[in-house]
């Protein structure tokens, strides 16, 4: 061979095999010929490309994945599962079944309070709860809800308790400043009378 074809040869492998990260034998790296990986050895990752993916129909648009809507404290629920012990006798199944078909009203909050609550809302134009509790930590108000059945559950619960419960219809728009608790619940300083848009006597529920 020719000391020009020698030159050419050397250059040729200079500008291809090496530049490419290639040796001389085909092998990557510049040294031996390996199947291993030479690339980030040891990273187990899968490659991920970036960007859109491009087809000769154009740019292929991502399927964004739908969130799933938040269930609301009152969604789909009535005083049924609410209650830890089911109705006994023809009265109490009576009082939950009319319990069960009120509907909630975005303008209104409610509250289940006893005959004895009742009596000193009648007495003192307004009313605050006198429950104790973990729940009431920090609260010297009265809790109030924006579920019907919620606030009916505890009118029930009175009512077995004791024979009597009430259930106040509340004017949201009259009642002192409502203070976030949980989910759908609130204290207020006070019950006043004048909130109230009507009594429900779970006596009368029962006939």
């Amino acid at each position: 061979m020719s000391l020009f074809d020698e030159a050419v040869t050397q250059y040729l492998s200079d500008n291809t095999m090496a530049s490419a990260g290639m040796a001389m034998d085909g092998g990557q790296g510049g040294g031996e010929y390996t199947d291993g990986d030479t690339y980030a050895p040891g990273d187990a990752r899968l490659p991920k490309v970036l960007g859109s993916t491009i087809k000769r129909e154009g740019k292929v648009k991502k399927i964004k994945k739908k969130k799933k809507a938040k269930k609301k404290l009152n969604e789909s629920k009535s005083i049924y599962d609410y209650l830890l012990f089911p109705p006994e006798g023809e009265d109490q199944e009576s009082i939950v079944a009319n319990i069960a078909k009120l509907q909630n009203n975005p303008n209104e909050a409610y509250r289940g309070i006893s005959s004895a609550e009742y009596k000193n809302l009648i007495k003192n134009g307004f009313v605050v709860s006198r429950g104790v509790g973990n729940t009431r930590k920090g609260i010297t108000g009265s809790y109030v809800s924006d579920d019907v059945q919620l606030a009916g559950r505890f009118a029930f619960h009175e009512y077995k308790k004791t024979g009597r419960g009430y259930l106040l219809i509340l004017d949201r728009d009259k009642l002192p400043e409502l203070n976030p608790a949980d989910e759908g619940n609130y204290w207020t300083e006070k019950i006043p009378k004048d909130a109230v848009l009507k009594f429900i006597n779970l006596q009368d529920l029962a006939r």
